[in-house]
């Protein structure tokens, strides 16, 4: 089965699901203004989603599967960080130019390998 073959509707509530999971996830940790920033970046990919539908004539099913997986990606990327992430959120509103604010490298690289895999999935179902 492909993701072309999957009513659109469905998709909808898909991608729904994967918008909450990631304000959860993502949100959960942040402090008010980052907070702010993040959802401002998951309605910058709804109009990116939206635009990209209407500029290159592309069907519903596409853009909605590559907007869930996104937000998939970004989920997975982070789950389970929660109390590193907060820390870091943290140091990065007490000290903004200090070198040391950055995720650590299991951290990032959970992040990278969570991007690839979903990547790679999406690619799969959606040929």
């Amino acid at each position: 089965m492909t993701l072309s073959e999957v009513p659109v509707p469905v998709l909808w509530l898909v991608a729904l699901a994967c918008t909450a999971a990631f304000a959860v996830t993502w949100g959960s940790w942040m402090t008010g203004k980052m907070r702010r920033g993040v959802y401002a970046m998951v309605l910058a990919m709804a109009v990116f989603g939206a635009a990209t539908y209407y500029a290159r004539d592309m069907q519903p099913w596409e853009v909605l599967s590559m907007y869930s997986l996104a937000m998939l990606a970004l989920t997975l990327g982070v789950l389970g960080r929660r109390g590193e992430l907060a820390r870091l959120a943290e140091d990065v509103k007490r000290n903004p130019k200090s070198p040391d604010n950055k995720m650590s490298t299991g951290a990032t690289t959970q992040l990278l390998v969570a991007v690839f895999v979903v990547a790679g999935v999406g690619t799969w179902f959606m040929r």
